[in-house]
């Protein structure tokens, strides 16, 4: 499935083009501009499949090394990428300065402008190269973006369909819904047990004096399953009846009183339950289809050709 454009690059461009940097020096070193693909209208030369190369190893965390045994993959990912930016520009699909300029700040913004700058510096890429980089990514994830608005979305049918042959997926574990208090001290705690035992309320009481976000909602924890808390205190909080309190229990939080206000026995989740798991599921899986229907198309419509030594010349030197 496609991200959202600013927050996938946000943390990955960076890196990425500055370990494309040190691939690039330490792999493909010496020049060479003769053509070796061509995908639609678009020629590429040994010298730009050198720098597309880089770019995949370092995106993949991969190593020279490791490059060379996946050396037809990689390049089938170049070419697929060619192929995304001929349709975008028969499709008149473009990024526009600003989209750019956002994203550039989206990036830059947790870096100091002297930092950012020096580890360009440091690993001697030029701005306008890193820049040229970022643009070309974007606007191939724009480009994806657009094609799959033209996506069937799930059906009912579709969603109902998985949910009875996959009703074991769907099994749902014991849960309790908790309300809790919780306080730095258990002199603290101990007072508030006492008041308890007196007939105060608990809701008034977690309001008052709970240090955890959920005391404005009079300590409402909402449902837990089991797995999900420190076991010796889930040991105790599923055993308690509905409407009972806890002793206090303490953890790296505090100091924690709590009370079950009801209980959802183990069983299968019902549709409605299930149906934003299932959407998810079965969205990815039409994805995945579409997009591999539509590269299938764009390879008859924009022929490709390949100079098959560039596989055997896997650095590309020469």
């Amino acid at each position: 499935m496609v991200p959202n454009t600013l927050s996938m690059f946000k943390n990955f461009c960076l890196a990425s083009l500055l370990i494309f940097s040190i691939s690039a020096c330490h792999i493909f070193d010496r020049p060479n501009d003769r053509d070796v693909i061509t995908v639609g209208k678009t020629v590429i030369t040994k010298d730009e499949l050198r720098r597309d190369i880089g770019h995949i190893i370092s995106e993949m965390g991969m190593s020279a090394e490791e490059a060379k045994f996946a050396i037809k993959s990689i390049i089938g990912k170049i070419t697929e990428n060619y192929l995304i930016m001929e349709y975008g520009k028969e499709e008149g699909i473009t990024l526009q300065d600003d989209e750019l300029k956002a994203a550039v700040r989206e990036i830059k913004k947790d870096y100091p402008e002297d930092i950012f700058n020096k580890m360009l510096l440091e690993r001697y890429i030029d701005y306008n190269t890193w820049e040229e980089e970022l643009r070309e990514d974007l606007l191939n994830k724009k480009i994806v973006t657009k094609v799959f608005e033209g996506m069937p979305s799930v059906s009912f049918n579709d969603t109902m369909e998985y949910y009875e042959s996959h009703r074991n997926e769907f099994i749902r574990p014991r849960m309790v819904q908790l309300r809790q208090i919780v306080t730095r001290s258990k002199e603290d705690a101990e007072k508030i047990l006492d008041r308890l035992a007196k007939g105060d309320e608990m809701e008034n009481l977690a309001k008052e004096y709970s240090i955890t976000p959920e005391a404005k909602n009079g300590g409402i924890l909402g449902w837990v399953a089991k797995g999900e808390l420190e076991e010796y205190i889930e040991e105790i909080v599923f055993a308690l009846p509905i409407n009972k309190k806890s002793p206090i229990l303490e953890s790296p939080y505090g100091y924690h009183i709590f009370e079950v206000l009801s209980v959802s026995d183990e069983g299968f989740k019902t549709l409605p339950e299930a149906k934003a798991e299932i959407e998810s599921i079965l969205t990815l899986q039409k994805r995945e289809a579409f997009y591999g229907k539509w590269l299938d198309g764009l390879k008859d419509r924009f022929p490709i050709t390949i100079d098959e030594e560039i596989y055997s010349d896997w650095n590309m030197e020469g």
